[in-house]
């Protein structure tokens, strides 16, 4: 794969701790995290609620990344105290009927869209087939530590009794590049340049895990356009302006695409 790279920084930023004189490094990259899930045959099972949220070493929340419960959301008592509700930007949806997998992409940003520090960061998922926010019965949880730097990472994580099949990846890459495509992958953007808004169209030779945000020249995310498994092969995504709160300015953004684990950048001009 050969990449231009584009403009300031490509692997890592230093950014002004607040309130402090040093600096901290800050990785741009993708994290891959999938895992499947185990019934554990209680209450309501096998229907249940499920969260996966990311923290970091202090056991501050960073951000949601799926959180499928809906009206139920109180029952995911451990992350409802990390997270107090936030499901900004991530995967949301009705209570799961079956256990199933699950892939999650994380960024390497926080719930303001911001590039975080490089350190040791956590996965956590939970679920719950109970009504635990009402007879203080958790469901089954677990997390997973990882260093978040400069260093890829593919690891097979051991399996749990409730949790199975789990791999974390991460790769390390700037936001702002233009890639080639695998021949198997092909992405359209129109109109590029634009102005109010551009249609995407996205096709893979298999049904793939998608998830496409638009960054600004600062790396500062400014949306997430789509998050999830696209069973098609044929993603079409419509996108405007009013899908955020203030006007985007004139000048260049960027797409990235992490298509199941793999990443590819495509440039943007906003008229």
């Amino acid at each position: 794969m050969k990449f231009l790279w584009i403009s300031i920084l490509l692997l890592s930023i230093g950014i002004r701790l607040s309130g402090q004189n040093t600096f901290s490094t800050a990785t741009d990259g993708v994290l891959t995290f999938q895992l499947t899930t185990v019934s554990d045959g209680v209450a309501y099972a096998p229907r249940h609620c499920l969260a996966i949220w990311i923290k970091d070493a202090g056991g501050n929340f960073i951000i949601s990344r799926k959180v499928m419960a809906n009206s139920r959301k109180q029952h995911l008592v451990k992350w409802v105290a990390n997270s107090n509700y936030n499901v900004a930007d991530a995967i949301t949806g009705a209570t799961l009927n079956a256990h199933t997998s699950h892939t999650i992409s994380w960024d390497c940003r926080d719930i303001a869209g911001n590039l975080v520090p490089d350190g040791t960061y956590q996965v956590w998922i939970e679920y719950t087939s109970r009504n635990s926010a009402s007879n203080g019965i958790v469901g089954p949880f677990y997390s997973f530590s990882f260093e978040k730097a400069e260093t890829p990472l593919s690891i097979n994580i051991p399996d749990e009794t409730y949790f199975k099949n789990m791999s974390l990846n991460f790769e390390p890459i700037g936001v702002f590049l233009e890639s080639k495509l695998d021949e198997s992958a092909l992405i359209n953007i129109n109109p590029n340049p634009f102005t109010e808004s551009f249609s995407l169209s996205l096709k893979t030779a298999t049904a793939s895990f998608v998830n496409i945000s638009l960054y600004n020249q600062n790396g500062v995310r400014i949306d997430e356009i789509f998050d999830g498994f696209n069973s098609e092969k044929n993603l079409e995504v419509y996108w405007s302006q009013s899908e955020i709160k203030l006007p985007l300015m004139q000048g260049n953004y960027y797409l990235r695409f992490n298509i199941n684990g793999k990443i590819y950048g495509k440039k943007l001009i906003k008229l």
